[in-house]
């Protein structure tokens, strides 16, 4: 009686673990007509729903408005609203015409309150027009990887052809997140700039709500038009880890926006695979010098738990070197491979100074490009 009581103990503790373990790996239902989560460092799809269906953005078209403004304006720029920015539609920060903000303060109403006038002020002035700015988008969007997406106004706001993906948006995100202005602009919850001509400030207050829900939340923008359907483009941080979600024509983009970064978080871990300065080859000259091949920069790989990365490292030392070298010089890359799949590339530099003499004769022991598996 008393075994059989432990063997229903051990069977009933058994299909809990299986329980815990397939509740750590299910994926999120996400009620959404298209989705994606990446790891922000290393651009990794974590999740997916339609990611490369082409919809229209809404206003999570600002996050393109947004970066290019702070990258080809000066901040410090005083902008007047034009006829057309000051009766755009739609959600606003109630420019009147000529009134005259800072571009700074313009980028917070356009990412904060979501402005579309805000976002034809500054189209036309970095732009020169709404046309023109909306080619720089385009082009801008191309140099991301957002090869699906094609703008045709700053704001989002209905119109023919102005289209994109969740694939395209997150790329589009992942760029912008690395201007570290952009990253606080879109992780202030509330921010008062100048209103011209009355005597109080402009209060502008978020309109994602997940920055208040949820400490680990730090971004991004919302988007809503009847044919786009409700849209958020999500950023959150924990542990070092930074992961982007964007969800599409959503239902409760909020709660659903949560579960993909918590299933994200709960379920990979980011791996150190290369240090910055790891000492990757050393080679030794007929003379008996030596170079150090280090690795320039570090390289993070995400990977689900329980998993196990087999990697494979390619050393490829660059044909076109000049001698001398000097240290810190780039002299080649390291490749990492895992499963047969090309996961990134790191630059390789001299560890020291080489001399010509010295380099002539490292060069006979290579012959032209090395290639060694380790």
């Amino acid at each position: 009686m008393k075994n059989k009581r432990y063997y229903n103990i051990l069977i009933i503790l058994f299909y809990l673990v299986l329980i815990s373990n397939q509740q750590a790996v299910a994926q999120p239902q996400v009620n959404a007509r298209a989705a994606i989560l990446i790891d922000a460092e290393t651009g990794q799809v974590l999740y997916n729903k339609n990611m490369h269906e082409v919809r229209p953005p809404a206003s999570t078209t600002k996050i393109m408005t947004g970066i290019l403004a702070i990258e080809y304006g000066n901040l410090a720029d005083k902008v007047s609203a034009s006829n057309r920015a000051a009766y755009e539609g739609g959600s606003s920060i109630h420019l009147t015409p000529q009134e005259t903000l800072t571009l700074r303060e313009l980028v917070y109403g356009l990412l904060v309150k979501s402005g579309n006038d805000a976002a034809v002020a500054i189209a036309e002035h970095i732009g020169g027009s709404v046309e023109e700015f909306a080619e720089m988008m385009n082009q801008k969007a191309r140099e991301v990887g957002a090869l699906q997406t094609s703008f045709k106004n700053p704001n989002g706001l209905p119109q023919e052809g102005h289209l994109t993906t969740a694939y395209d948006l997150a790329q589009i995100t992942r760029y912008a997140l690395e201007n570290n202005f952009f990253a606080e602009v879109v992780d202030t919850s509330k921010k008062r700039i100048s209103w011209p001509g009355n005597d109080w400030d402009r209060i502008l207050i978020n309109t994602n709500r997940l920055l208040v829900r949820s400490e680990m939340v730090d971004g991004v923008k919302t988007g809503y038009t009847s044919a786009a359907g409700k849209c958020l483009v999500a950023s959150a941080t924990r542990n070092g880890q930074q992961l982007i979600s964007v969800v599409l024509k959503g239902g409760d983009v909020w709660n659903g926006s949560l579960a993909l970064l918590n299933y994200g978080f709960n379920n990979y871990s980011k791996v150190d695979i290369i240090a910055k300065g790891d000492l990757i080859k050393e080679v030794e000259f007929k003379n008996g010098s030596q170079l150090g091949l280090k690795a320039a920069d570090e390289f993070r790989w995400i990977v689900g738990n329980g998993n196990q990365l087999n990697l494979n490292k390619v050393v490829e030392v660059d044909q076109n070197i000049r001698f001398p070298v000097k240290v810190g010089e780039k002299v080649g890359k390291l490749s990492i491979h895992a499963n047969g799949e090309l996961l990134g590339r790191v630059d390789l530099i001299a560890d020291r100074d080489i001399e010509a003499s010295a380099w002539v004769n490292f060069w006979r022991r290579l012959n032209s490009i090395v290639q060694t598996y380790f």
